[in-house]
């Protein structure tokens, strides 16, 4: 059967004055139809033409479905809130597996799980970091590290610690089911049923531990919590055996209440509630609360829907661009598909300022502490016109590293300005680099104990903007995020160190890989050289990093010039930058960079600028622009610029009135009458 239809929507989308659209459905068991869609939550109604409003008002109103019963969960705030099962032996486990639906509220507390562990929020698990070597290890541990999830144990052997992490990031407001499995030789993870990371452990969890059971937090042995999930819970339920992938696949929308190995479940629904309505522990709960707004389960399974269309691709506007899925639906339940659309625009553009080497401008003897004052008031003066998010300091903020408290006092000052923002109660984000001349002996890698007494954790603690450090102890290897124009950025800082730690370097592609939908900069004092290769350090990083595929930016100082170079790794470019300008006048006359990244044209622009001359320095070196992959950036709403009701099989439309050289983004939702399903989305540049 073949059916089609077109209609005329006039739209408000970036400068988009008019849209055609088609439906088409191929070899569809029904007739399609296709009319507006209508606003969806905050997304702006299109004005519809006045011949088509009288025409939608002979079509269906669509299937009619029986309504879903309310759904419940468990919801935790994120701060005090988790629930118990006490030691709970039974579920102390050799083999194992923890699965559940959870929903993401927001970024949550984390806790350790022990040294060369992982640092996770608990979504459930028997036990945290404590000891090593007896019953007070950790049995098992699930939840999220970064934006990925993560699971670890302690060993029976040495109490050595031996995780596992994600790939994907689980996105923040929606459900999904999760679950880690352990087959006494190899962790695995899975996130909706498909396979997500996996580890060869070879070794047997401390089943004995005498920590107790939690849910959205961690317990030591004596009861004490740690960590908290800002989220809510579901059908939570803990096995005795790995559970195979088809099975996990096969079960996560069911409710079950029994099954082989089946040791513990909580519903956190109905009258089910707290009770563990296979085992004897039931959970006490504090702070958090069962309320509506669960899953949808024991309703069939979501339609499966796939793009048909290829992304990045580049499409000519003289005829009408055409977007297509392939939609199924198990059940053969009536589907909904609505087509949305946005257009990436100059809104989107923003600003990173970098400061390179300072040392100079806080050495009293120079008096010239105004230049490295006249940077920051420039840029707290300027966030707002040039949308400045965030400021990197490549490192040597000072020049003698221990010696002389007088410079760290000039660099807090000019660094304090950038956090007493009104309008930002963390201020703007920025993380700082330890160079070599901020170490306690200049140039000797090891402790920087003046940094850290103003430039430590504790300085940092309680923004949130601020990830952490590699260790506990200092903040020499530390991380931060921000997003800008839509675009979630983490901005890992090394210290100086011509011999960089595999620890070092294990810190920075853990903080990547578990935040993969971010865009990766590295910042280290050392990584090009004046002539423009790589520094002893840059080289080790480079190596160690060059296939995390969000690492996309790599920044330094140290040597006064300014260089950058562009390496390819298996087709992933990083972008490689100097700029240092101590050597000229007046320490560096207050040159520092600004990039400029714009999403709607996949490039940044750098350029040099000094505050004290309010002059830019527009040399090749000084001034240039490069392409950046900026996928993810945009701002602005998506539009619904169509619906076909009732759709089954391959669902097209066509898009008229795009403008050329833009960069479009789309996606496509299925709707039966419990789930919802989304393609991921996708973009296109017109010509």
């Amino acid at each position: 059967m073949h059916t089609s239809s077109r209609i005329a929507l006039l739209l408000s989308l970036g400068g988009l004055t008019a849209l055609g659209c088609s439906a088409e459905l191929v070899a569809s068991p029904r007739d399609a139809e296709v009319r507006d869609a209508g606003p969806r939550g905050d997304a702006a109604a299109p004005e519809v033409d006045a011949s088509v409003v009288d025409a939608m008002a002979a079509v269906d109103a669509g299937p009619v479905c029986e309504s879903a019963a309310p759904s419940e969960a468990m919801v935790l705030d994120g701060v005090d809130d988790g629930a118990t099962m006490g030691v709970a032996s039974g579920l102390g486990l050799a083999e194992l597996t923890v699965e559940a639906w959870v929903r993401r509220d927001g970024k949550g507390v984390a806790t350790g799980t022990g040294v060369g562990g992982i640092s996770v929020v608990p979504i459930a698990g028997k036990g945290r970091g404590e000891d090593d070597g007896s019953n007070v290890d950790c049995n098992y541990a699930f939840g999220f590290v970064g934006d990925v999830l993560g699971a670890d144990f302690e060993d029976m052997a040495s109490g050595a610690n031996h995780p596992v992490l994600g790939r994907s990031r689980v996105p923040r407001g929606e459900w999904h089911h999760v679950a880690a499995t352990y087959d006494g030789t190899t962790w695995r993870l899975y996130l909706d049923g498909e396979l997500d990371g996996e580890a060869r452990a070879n070794a047997t969890p401390r089943a004995d531990s005498i920590q107790h059971f939690g849910v959205g937090t961690a317990f030591n042995s004596m009861g004490v919590a740690a960590g908290r999930l800002h989220g809510a819970i579901a059908e939570l339920r803990v096995w005795d055996r790995a559970r195979t992938q088809e099975e996990l696949a096969r079960d996560r929308f069911a409710r079950l209440t029994s099954g082989e190995g089946l040791v513990g479940r909580w519903a956190f629904h109905g009258a089910e509630g707290l009770a563990d309505t296979i085992g004897e522990h039931p959970a006490t709960v504090v702070g958090g609360r069962i309320e509506a707004g669960g899953p949808v389960l024991e309703r069939g399974v979501p339609p499966t829907i796939d793009a048909a269309v290829a992304d990045d691709a580049e499409l000519d506007t003289s005829a009408p661009i055409e977007l297509a899925i392939d939609v199924v639906d198990a059940e053969g339940e009536p589907v909904d598909v609505t087509f949305h659309l946005r257009e990436i625009t100059e809104v989107d553009d923003f600003t990173i300022a970098v400061l390179p080497d300072t040392q100079y401008y806080t050495v009293e003897s120079r008096a010239l502490d105004a230049y490295f004052h006249a940077q920051t008031r420039w840029i707290v003066d300027n966030r707002e016109a040039y949308g400045i998010a965030a400021v990197i300091h490549n490192g040597d903020i000072v020049n003698n590293g221990d010696s002389q408290i007088y410079q760290w006092r000039v660099a807090d000052a000019a660094m304090s300005r950038l956090e007493d923002i009104a309008a930002l109660p963390d201020g703007i984000p920025f993380g700082v680099a330890v160079g070599n001349h901020d170490l306690s002996v200049v140039s000797e890698p090891g402790p920087a104990r003046r940094f850290n007494e103003f430039f430590g954790r504790e300085r940092f603690l309680g923004r949130t903007y601020y990830g952490g450090s590699r260790t506990s102890s200092n903040n020499n290897d530390s991380w931060f995020t921000f997003t800008a124009g839509g675009l979630e950025f983490v901005v890992v800082n090394l210290q100086f160190d011509p011999e960089p730690s595999a620890a070092m370097l294990a810190f920075a592609r853990r903080i990547f890989e578990t935040h993969p939908d971010a865009f990766g900069i590295l910042n280290a004092h050392y990584i090009l050289t004046g002539a423009g290769n790589f520094s002893a350090q840059g080289a080790a990083i480079y190596a160690a990093l060059r296939d995390v595929p969000n690492l996309h930016v790599m920044t330094c100082g140290h040597v006064s010039n300014e260089q950058r170079r562009v390496d390819t790794f298996e087709g992933h470019p990083i972008l490689s930058m100097l700029a240092d300008y101590q050597s000229r006048e007046n320490g560096g006359n207050g040159w520092m960079r600004l990039w400029e990244l714009s999403p709607a044209n996949g490039e940044m622009t750098v350029r040099t600028y000094s505050p004290m001359l309010d002059r830019f320095e527009t040399d090749a070196n000084s001034e240039f622009t490069v392409s950046l992959d900026l996928r993810g950036a945009g701002t602005t709403a998506f539009e619904e610029i169509a619906r076909v009701d009732d759709a089954a099989a391959r669902v097209a439309i066509e898009v008229e009135g795009l403008e050329p050289g833009r960069i479009y983004e789309w996606y496509a939702s299925a709707r039966d009458c419990d789930h919802e399903a989304r393609t991921p989305v996708r973009r296109f540049t017109t010509r």
